[in-house]
């Protein structure tokens, strides 16, 4: 994307160490959900997070995740969530609500039922394309 003068973040799961990673271009850092991205504000166009953020989360450590992540995003910036995981009755009373706080404005939003421990537990996935508004 360097050609394009585009600047993309994602992240993945580091099943042998304490951390996350994000992945920065061929760069491997290490940071914990806790701490603040290292990039300046207004810097990246694309940030991409799979299976990491989820409930597991305390809601104001997750908040403080979702408002860095707005802070480093370029207006007009895309943040991917994918795989979100949550329990339906947060789904809309917790985590829609916190994403309009921010400020995020919503392009793509799907949601589906996480069927594999039975329908009884009532727990669902979402996935959401979210922009940092130009003005």
């Amino acid at each position: 994307m360097r050609e394009r003068n585009v600047t993309i973040i994602t992240s993945t799961m580091n099943l042998d160490g304490p951390f996350n990673s994000f992945i920065a271009s061929l760069i491997s850092i290490h940071v914990s959900v806790s701490q603040r991205l290292p990039f300046f504000e207004n810097t990246l166009d694309i940030v991409h997070s799979m299976h990491i953020l989820s409930n597991w989360i305390p809601d104001a450590m997750l908040e403080f995740t979702l408002y860095d992540i707005y802070r480093v995003l370029r207006p007009g910036g895309l943040f991917w969530l994918d795989h979100f995981f949550c329990l339906g009755s947060q789904l809309n009373n917790t985590y829609s609500p916190m994403l309009d706080r921010i400020g995020f404005k919503k392009l793509r939003w799907n949601s589906g039922r996480k069927l594999d421990r039975g329908v009884h537990k009532n727990e669902w996935y979402f996935s959401a394309l979210l922009e940092k508004p130009t003005n």
